[in-house]
């Protein structure tokens, strides 16, 4: 019997079968029976959910361990601490706003209810506390917005006083509420936030000889009652409305042992309590920010273009001594500007047409009334331009942009009147066309001044030959000097009254100067029918009787005759001129002359060129022995010879101009020079300044090389304008933070020493007075 061999579809079967009863070897092992894989299942999430819960109990436990250590850690924290570093957070935790819905004033004072809505809802409002009082259960206090001008009545019970507002407690910090009592810390200047319900007030009894007037809110019909609070000052009280207190949040608290009422006299080291109970300063410096934002409405009006220019600027002689800021780069400073004037011309050089903006200027210059060593102006500068262009901007920006939008200001006037006030007129710009002009040597000859007040009169005239010679010789020692004088109309003054004031007036310390001068002492008489030669005997019988015909004087005026040197006028003022300043402002303080009102404009003109020096006035620091009365780039005017520049030059006219306005020069400005050439010919050949000074304004000549158009200019002193317009006598009080004597700023205590590490810094020494050279004169015709 044969056996047959296999083939291969054989064998590949029996490898398959083969491989299949492995697969389900290998598969049995892996998954059981259904009832034992059931079991199996059930065993697994069992035992998944046992730990998931183990889990999450472990977490909780852990969040709970874990918050058990932060509140330990936290209270280990704050008993570190001391007392009073504990009770300063706490107290500025509390300080913070609550909530962010805060209503407006303008909002409180437009709410209205009639008789069938007495209540006008939530509100939270914030303000500060001044005045309060207590009747019954009740606690009324006055709350003032936060500008001060406006208050409302808040009546709070007095338990709710008590009791604290909702999370205002005494650790607030770390939870554990301590209530505290607020009462106590609501005193007079608490800044406070209140929340309560708005509700109609009825109209509260005036007292005896309380001054109130009531007026309406121009864009809301709501009345405000005015008032005097003795916290604040002036405020506007909202007679209609009134807040019931929920809650009351003080957020700062003021000095229990500080007196801080309107009726305070604060020295300058407290400029904000100053601020605080002064309405009228407020009001000032409220004034100054509506104001210098008209100015910037008119100024973009007329398409000129806001541009800052850099405070860091370089030492170049313009006229008056500057600030130096020192480097760390050895040898190396900085110099404020005194004027943003190189930058401005550098501006019309770089194609900008018309450029302006309230410029801080900065000059080391002794103090007056109205000077500050730092001090604001409103520049402006036009290409294509004359001095015809810019006066008439200027003067269109003051007559329409200024005066109109200052409250209760009484209307310009002409500059050459001296007729009655004006004031209570309402001022319109037909009333007058432009502001006059007058040229230097007229208001020198007429004032004795460059900058007048033409509101008080009392021009000067010249006497030449009128009185004896001996009479003259016995005023001056000058030879052929100027004969000068003037009346000082005392408005009905009984003689003897008028001999009085003036023997006063010249026995004053201040009057030293004008009997000691050098021109020689004045001559002084008072006109009285009753003596002889009607009291100008002194003058000699011709010059008693040509007075008395050419002046018409009244009983009690009187003439002050004084001498001058035959040259020509320089400067700002003359002996005659501030002797008849003074003694009018004095007659004037003490009753005689009723104070000048209303406002008067004049621009003074045809200013010489350049001036010479004296010892104390070097001016740019050149050689020639003279020196720019402006500064070194005012142009000369045109149709002069200007080969006198070389020759004579005192004699050239600049093409220069001045604002004065009630006897304060309010700015000044010229026409440039914008040629590169003339400008150096007037640095280096006129004023003959050194190479090395000449070339501290080579940026501004090579400006002007690149094909620089003919511009002009002006600056504002602002500070002089607001005291102006609020009737100040010092810039100061137009001012936020003033300097002081020495240029001292009281309240920060600026300037202050030097540490030797900033010395080490900046590279600088401190030497003795005695080693120190005396730092040079500088002029003050800049």
């Amino acid at each position: 019997m044969s056996v047959s061999r296999p083939t291969r579809f054989h064998q590949l079967r029996d490898s398959y079968v083969q491989i299949s009863k492995y697969v389900r070897a290998q598969l049995q092992q892996k998954h059981p029976s259904p009832g034992v894989k059931c079991a199996s299942l059930c065993a697994r999430r069992y035992s998944s959910t046992v730990a998931l819960s183990d889990a999450r109990s472990d977490k909780g436990s852990e969040a709970e361990v874990a918050r058990d250590g932060a509140i330990s850690t936290t209270s280990q924290r704050w008993s570190r601490l001391s007392e009073k570093q504990s009770a300063c957070l706490k107290r500025f935790e509390r300080s913070a706003l609550n909530g962010s819905r805060i209503t407006t004033w303008d909002s409180l004072a437009s709410i209205k209810l009639d008789t069938d809505k007495q209540d006008a809802g939530a509100v939270t409002i914030c303000g500060y506390i001044t005045s309060q009082r207590s009747a019954g259960k009740f606690e009324f206090l006055q709350l003032v917005n936060p500008r001060l001008d406006r208050a409302v009545q808040v009546i709070c019970s007095k338990e709710k006083m008590k009791r604290p507002a909702p999370g205002y407690t005494d650790d607030a910090v770390n939870g554990q509420a301590q209530p505290r009592n607020i009462e106590t810390e609501i005193r007079g200047h608490t800044p406070v936030q209140i929340i309560g319900s708005v509700v109609r007030r009825a109209a509260p009894p005036k007292k005896r000889g309380q001054a109130e007037s009531i007026h309406h809110l121009e864009d809301q019909q709501s009345s405000i009652l005015d008032k005097l609070d003795p916290f604040v000052g002036q405020i506007g009280l909202l007679p209609h409305v009134e807040i019931q207190a929920e809650s009351i949040f003080p957020l700062n608290t003021f000095p229990a042992d500080l007196v801080a009422k309107c009726d305070t006299a604060f020295p300058p080291e407290s400029r904000h309590l100053q601020f605080r109970t002064d309405h009228e300063l407020r009001s000032r410096i409220r004034l100054r920010s509506m104001v210098a934002s008209k100015i910037r409405e008119g100024m973009l009006k007329k398409e000129f273009d806001e541009i800052e220019t850099p405070l860091l600027f370089k030492s170049t002689p313009e006229g008056a001594r500057e600030f130096i800021v020192p480097t760390r780069r050895k040898g190396l400073a900085y110099a404020l500007p005194q004027s943003p004037q190189q930058y401005k011309q550098v501006l019309m050089a770089s194609g900008v047409s018309r450029y302006f903006q309230f410029a801080k200027c900065f000059r080391d210059e002794d103090l007056r009334a109205d000077r500050q060593p730092e001090f604001t102006q409103l520049d402006l500068e036009m290409s294509f331009a004359g001095a015809e262009d810019v006066m008439a901007v200027v003067e269109d920006i003051v007559r329409n942009f200024v005066w109109p939008n200052v409250p209760n200001i009484s209307p310009l006037r002409n500059a050459t009147s001296t007729e009655a006030s004006l004031e209570g007129q309402n001022w319109s710009p037909q009333e007058a066309s432009k502001f006059p002009r007058l040229s230097y040597e007229d208001v020198m000859t007429r004032y004795g001044s460059d900058k007048p007040d033409t509101r008080l009169g009392s021009e000067i005239h010249p006497i030449d030959g009128w009185l004896p010679d001996n009479v003259v010789s016995m005023l001056t020692s000058l030879e052929e000097p100027i004969v000068e004088v003037v009346k000082i109309e005392m408005k009905g003054a009984h003689p003897s009254a008028a001999a009085r004031f003036i023997r006063s007036f010249l026995d004053a310390p201040t009057s030293a100067l004008y009997s000691n001068n050098p021109a020689g002492m004045p001559g002084i008489s008072v006109y009285d029918p009753s003596k002889p030669l009607r009291g100008l005997a002194s003058f000699g019988h011709e010059a008693a009787a040509r007075i008395e015909e050419s002046f018409e004087p009244e009983p009690g005026d009187i003439f002050i005759i004084q001498t001058r040197a035959r040259a020509p006028f320089a400067g700002g003022s003359t002996v005659l001129g501030n002797l008849r300043r003074d003694v009018l402002q004095s007659a004037i303080s003490e009753g005689f002359i009723p104070a000048p009102t209303g406002f008067a404009g004049l621009w003074v003109v045809d200013f010489p060129l350049l001036s010479p020096t004296e010892e104390s006035e070097p001016g740019q620091g050149g050689l020639a022995g003279i020196c720019s009365t402006h500064h070194p780039f005012t142009a000369p005017q045109k149709g002069q010879d200007l080969s006198l520049l070389i020759t004579d030059p005192l004699k050239i006219i600049g093409d220069h101009y001045d604002l004065v306005i009630n006897g304060v020069e309010v700015g000044g400005g010229s026409r440039r020079i914008h040629v590169a050439d003339m400008q150096e010919l007037i640095l280096r050949d006129v004023l003959k300044l050194r190479a090395e000074r000449l070339e501290d304004f080579r940026h501004l000549l090579n400006a002007l090389k690149s094909g620089c158009p003919p511009h002009a200019g002006f600056a504002l002193g602002f500070d002089r304008l607001m005291a102006m317009l609020t009737d100040r006598a010092s810039v100061r009080d137009v001012i936020a933070f003033p300097k002081y004597a020495d240029g001292e700023d009281k309240f920060v205590k600026s300037p202050s020493l030097l540490t030797a590490e900033q010395l080490a810094t900046y590279h600088l020494a401190i030497r003795d007075s005695a080693e120190a050279k005396a730092p040079p004169p500088v002029s003050i015709k800049a």
